[in-house]
Order: C-alpha cells, then structure tokens, then sequence
C-alpha cells in the first residue's frame, strides 16, 4: 500500500512521468514499478500516454485519471459544515436545503415524466445512487416503503436535522408523489426508514 501510495503522489506532483524516471525516484526496479502501474490502470486510477520529443519512438507516461483524486484526502466535510453553519446563523439554512432538494430533484425530473409511478421512483433512486445507502425499497399497502441502514449524511444529518429531509424532499419534488421521513439514525435507530405514496399530483 506504501508503494502504491508513494507512486500516486509522485505523479500527482510530478505530473505525466516515464517508468524510468518512476523508478529512479522510488528506488524500485523498472519491472516493479510496472506491475504497480498496471494494478493502478486496472483500477482506472492511471492512465497510460505518450510524448514525442524530437525523431525517433515517442516516450511512454503514465498520468493520474479524474478518479484517482479520491485517493488524496479532501475535506469537503469540513466545507459543508462551514457553509450550513453560516446559513444556519444566517437563518437561511431551510431555504438553501429547499434549494439544494430542488436542484437534485430539478436534474431528473423531465426524464421521469411520463413513466408510471412505481418506475419513476425506481429510476429516480437508481440515477441518485441510493444504493450506497444499503436500502431496501418496497411495496406497502399504501405506497412504498425504503429502509436505509448506511446514511450517507449521517455525521452532517446529526448536526442538522433538515439535511434528513433532503430524500423525501427530492422524491416529492422529482416524481410529484408523497414522501416523509418516518425515522433515522440520528434518533438512534438502527436505519433510516422513508415512505410514501404513489399517487401523483396533478
């Protein structure tokens, strides 16, 4: 894993680089530093391309992709508790929650428009990646029902109710169909747990 992680960041601050000049700061054998390469490929986090410098066999790089900036730690924690801090000192924490709920929402809404409403929140939940939730979505006498036992706002959610509220804000304003919080972790329970109807608006 050191190794690994030693060669992500000398290409995150030496850019594009050769096999050769990998090895030579590493201190690893050009053969080694190769089969870490392509680990690191398979899991799409380098990318190999070439520079042609003069005549002659262009020279082979290896390049960080988009997704490997996951590997360097981020704080985008730390952010979006700075900025509801300040909108909830502000007073204006529910508005900017209204507004983020309906621009997730705004996103999907027209490609969901005119598909029956069992479909419509089966694609809305696909399209918003809900299955890192580790949730269960099923049917209720009345409606629907989904039971989420990984909170993906789980510590922001503890510090700010509303952000709970964001799902069912999201399903009512991207289907037109009821929703509501019924219970979730930050009360202690086990799972979050959603429900509502299928019954649409007009």
């Amino acid at each position: 894993m050191a190794t690994r992680d030693d060669l992500l960041r000398r290409l995150k601050l030496g850019g594009p680089t050769t096999v050769r000049d990998l090895s030579e700061a590493s201190g690893l054998s050009p053969n080694a530093v190769r089969h870490h390469l392509t680990q690191l490929a398979r899991e799409g986090l380098v990318r190999e391309t070439e520079r042609r410098e003069g005549v002659g066999r262009p020279a082979h790089l290896y390049e960080l992709t988009a997704a490997a900036e996951g590997s360097f730690p981020k704080r985008y924690a730390d952010l979006l508790e700075a900025v509801l801090d300040s909108a909830a000192a502000r007073g204006e924490l529910e508005a900017l929650l209204d507004d983020v709920a309906e621009g997730l929402a705004g996103r999907v809404r027209d490609d969901l428009d005119g598909l029956p409403p069992r479909a419509r929140l089966l694609e809305l939940m696909r399209r918003l990646d809900y299955g890192d939730m580790l949730g269960r979505l099923a049917n209720t006498e009345g409606g629907w029902e989904f039971e989420a036992f990984n909170c993906v706002y789980r510590a922001t959610g503890e510090r700010f109710e509303g952000v709970c509220e964001l799902l069912p804000k999201v399903v009512t304003g991207a289907t037109g169909m009821p929703a509501e919080r019924v219970r979730c972790q930050r009360d202690g329970h086990r799972s979050c747990h959603f429900a509502g109807g299928y019954e649409v608006a007009e």
